[in-house]
């Protein structure tokens, strides 16, 4: 075997063993004399592999005292979600991610911009990003900004934060370039064409023809492009069915714009970029006297438990947040051990549950 390779198998042992919590801070480190008689290399190989984990912050040496390991160091996992307190389905995926993490006796930190502002987003992200860091995280799962103009470079701004200090990510959701592009990060989230065109094919099967597609930010984020385009796909190959696209306002003013645009020319069909926007969409229909299903049939994405709190209750895409989690944390796992393996993009199904609103 040769020596890089030797030094990678010690480096990725002892990283799994300060993962499993082995050496409990501040218990002494195996030193290099103590690595070369259980890994059978020799003495340079073993302080090679003592440097490489020195430069990934999992351990330190203190003259005449050994090697130690950092406070926490390879075990906890970093969570950048920006704006988080602004979506209905980000609160169950990091709930999902705080299970996975205590099952496996991983700390969590978690991270947001606490903030409904898109001034400046960059800049904080970048402060977070940084504040991460210094807690020598063994990883970040991160959601990409997907809800202002200058979302590309307030990605590439953290994500070089991450990778100049060499700390692995995996991208929640969604890639932080559109489809079909690919940035070369690992991706974990659902296959949002799929569920734009299952939504579609239901409500079409349920006779709607004129089907408008109401989102936030669908200007500037990839999932809901992909969700109008899974939609569009599915209307393709019906005679006489047609997709229009409202782009909601956020804020208050948002649900009286959608009345107003629904005044102009009912839909047999409200499909919904996320359950909150379907509840808002109920509100808005109410307003005009519309009921749902009898006049108008109603989607949302997510199942959340708006899904389920709604009246009607929502027909809906759910989101398999316990699975997404797993394999994040898994994915991180694996990009921790092996920094060179190709990127992995896992889109998982999302299936569709039908409530009353259809």
């Amino acid at each position: 075997m040769k020596s890089g390779t030797k030094c990678r198998t010690i480096v990725d042992a002892l990283s799994d063993e300060i993962a499993a919590g082995r050496y409990r801070a501040p218990s002494s480190f195996p030193s290099a004399e103590r690595i070369v008689r259980r890994f059978k290399v020799s003495y340079a190989t073993a302080v090679k592999a003592l440097d490489e984990l020195k430069k990934r912050g999992l351990v330190y040496s203190v003259v005449g005292s050994g090697t130690f390991v950092t406070k926490t160091a390879g075990r906890s996992i970093g969570l950048l979600a920006p704006a988080w307190s602004g979506s209905d389905f980000f609160p169950a995926l990091c709930h999902a991610i705080s299970a996975i993490c205590q099952s496996r006796s991983r700390p969590l930190l978690f991270a947001d911009t606490s903030s409904d502002s898109n001034e400046g987003i960059g800049e904080r992200l970048v402060s977070l990003a940084n504040s991460l860091v210094s807690e020598r995280v063994s990883g970040i799962l991160c959601h990409p900004v997907d809800f202002c103009e200058d979302a590309r470079a307030a990605n590439e701004a953290v994500l070089g934060v991450f990778r100049k200090a060499g700390v692995p990510v995996v991208l929640l959701d969604c890639d932080i370039v559109p489809p079909p592009g690919e940035s070369g990060y690992d991706v974990v989230g659902i296959d949002n064409v799929a569920a734009g065109w299952r939504l579609g094919e239901h409500v079409i099967s349920r006779g709607a023809r004129r089907i408008l597609f109401v989102s936030m930010f669908a200007n500037v984020s990839s999932n809901m492009q992909s969700r109008l385009a899974g939609l569009h796909n599915a209307v393709a190959g019906t005679r006489g069915a047609r997709v229009d696209a409202f782009d909601m306002p956020s804020g208050n003013g948002g649900e009286s714009a959608l009345a107003d645009c629904l005044k102009g020319k009912l839909p047999d069909a409200v499909v919904c970029s996320s359950d909150k926007v379907a509840a808002m969409a109920l509100k808005a229909l109410r307003s005009i006297g519309c009921s749902v299903p009898g006049d108008v049939l109603v989607t949302g994405v997510n199942d959340t438990s708006i899904a389920t709190l709604t009246d009607p209750p929502l027909t809906t895409i759910r989101q398999p947040c316990a699975t997404i989690a797993r394999i994040a944390f898994e994915t991180l796992d694996r990009r921790r051990k092996d920094p060179d393996t190709p990127p992995m993009r896992v889109f998982l199904p999302a299936p569709l549950i039908e409530r009353e609103s259809t």
